[in-house]
C-alpha cells in the first residue's frame, strides 16, 4: 500500500521550494498585445481631403523585407541588430496592414471611395495602379520611427510607369512604449500617403 504524502515528512527547505514551484505553476503568463497601424482619419479626425477626384485606384502589391514579415514587432537596437518582442505583435499580416493604411489614406486625401487592393476582382478597372516597396519600417523605442519606401504609379495594365520615386521619413516616439512606436509608424505612413496623394493629384490634373 502506498504511503500518504505529507509535507511534514520533508526537510523544511524542500517544502519551501515545492510550495514556490506550485505557486509559480498557478501564475498567469504575460498576455500578448496586438496592434495595427492607424489611418489619417483616426490620427486626425478633423483632417480634410486635399482634392475631390473621380478616379479609381488599385493599391498593390505592397512588399516588405523579410524581417518585417514576422508577427512580432521589430525594434531597432542599433546598427543592424533587431529585437522581436513575443508579447507585442501585429494584429495581422503587415503587408496587408500597410496596403490598407495607404489605400485608406490616399483615397481619403483624394476624395474617392473607388479603392481596391491587389489582387482586385476582374471587373475593377483602376485609372491608376499604386505599387509600393517598403525598404525599412522600424523603430528605436528610445529614438525614432523610420520609413524608407519606393513607389511607382502605373496605368491599369501595370505596363506603363507614369511616375516613381523614393521617400524617407523619420518620427520621434512620444515615449519608450509599443503604443508610441505604433503611433509614430502610423505618422510616417500618413506623411508617405500625403506625398503619394499629391503625386496622383498632379498626374490626374495632367490628363
Amino acid at each position: 500500500m502506498m504511503k500518504a504524502f505529507h509535507l511534514k515528512s520533508w526537510p523544511f527547505g524542500l517544502c519551501c521550494l515545492l510550495v514556490l514551484l506550485l505557486a509559480g505553476c498557478g501564475g498567469k503568463s504575460p498576455s500578448v498585445a496586438y496592434y495595427s497601424l492607424a489611418s489619417i482619419e483616426q490620427i486626425d479626425p478633423g483632417a480634410e481631403p486635399v482634392a475631390k477626384l473621380d478616379l479609381a485606384l488599385g493599391v498593390g502589391p505592397v512588399t516588405v523585407p523579410e524581417y518585417l514579415k514576422k508577427s512580432q514587432i521589430a525594434t531597432r537596437l542599433g546598427g543592424r541588430r533587431y529585437q522581436f518582442d513575443e508579447f507585442h505583435r501585429w494584429a495581422g499580416m503587415i503587408e496587408q496592414d500597410l496596403a490598407r493604411v495607404i489605400g485608406n489614406n490616399v483615397g481619403f486625401l483624394l476624395g474617392t471611395d473607388k479603392v481596391m487592393f491587389f489582387p482586385w476582382v476582374h471587373y475593377f478597372k483602376p485609372d491608376y495602379r499604386l505599387l509600393v516597396e517598403v525598404i525599412q519600417l522600424d523603430s528605436d523605442l528610445h529614438g525614432d520611427a523610420v520609413l524608407s519606401a519606393r513607389w511607382a504609379v502605373s496605368d491599369a495594365s501595370g505596363e506603363t510607369i507614369l511616375g516613381s520615386g523614393k521617400r524617407d521619413y523619420r518620427q520621434a516616439l512620444a515615449n519608450p512604449s509599443y503604443e508610441a512606436l505604433v503611433d509614430a509608424e502610423s505618422l510616417v505612413m500618413a506623411e508617405f500617403s500625403r506625398d503619394l496623394a499629391e503625386e496622383l493629384r498632379m498626374l490626374a490634373l495632367q490628363r
